[in-house]
C-alpha cells in the first residue's frame, strides 16, 4: 500500500509528524478486508511519501493519495473507505490544534505481471 502526502507550506511540522506516526495505523485499520492473514494490512506495509506542494497549488492544505490493490471487497466500498480515512485524519488534525483542509483520494489498481524468455520463441 502506497500513500503520497502533499502538503502546503502553511502546514506545521507537528501536523506532519502526527500524520507520519498515525496515518499507517489509520490506513491499515480501514483497508483491511475479511479473509484471513493474506487480507490483513499491517501498518508496516504502508509506505508514506511526503512532498511539499508547489506555491501555485490552489487545492487543499493536505492531499493524501492512496494506491491500493484492487479487491472485490474493497472496490464496492472504496468511497466509504476514503471517507472513513478522511474523518480520522480530520480528527487527528483537530487534536494538533491547526485547522487544515484535507483531501483524500483512493485509487485501486490491478496488479499484474508478465514474463518473456527467449525459450518461448
Amino acid at each position: 500500500m502506497n500513500a503520497s502526502i502533499i502538503y502546503k507550506t502553511n502546514v506545521k511540522i507537528t501536523v506532519l509528524d502526527e500524520l507520519a506516526k498515525e496515518l499507517p495505523v489509520i490506513i491499515a485499520e480501514v483497508m483491511t478486508v475479511p479473509g484471513g492473514n493474506v487480507a490483513r494490512l499491517k501498518p508496516e506495509q504502508v509506505s508514506l511519501v511526503f512532498s511539499q506542494a508547489s506555491t501555485r497549488d490552489v487545492g487543499s492544505d493536505i492531499k493524501i493519495i492512496l494506491f491500493a490493490k484492487s479487491n472485490d471487497f474493497r472496490t464496492s466500498t472504496g468511497h466509504d473507505r476514503a471517507n472513513e480515512i478522511l474523518e480520522k485524519v480530520v480528527a487527528l488534525n483537530s487534536r494538533s490544534g491547526q485547522e487544515c483542509s484535507v483531501d483524500v483520494r483512493l485509487y485501486f489498481m490491478e496488479i499484474a505481471a508478465a514474463e518473456h524468455s527467449l525459450a518461448d520463441r
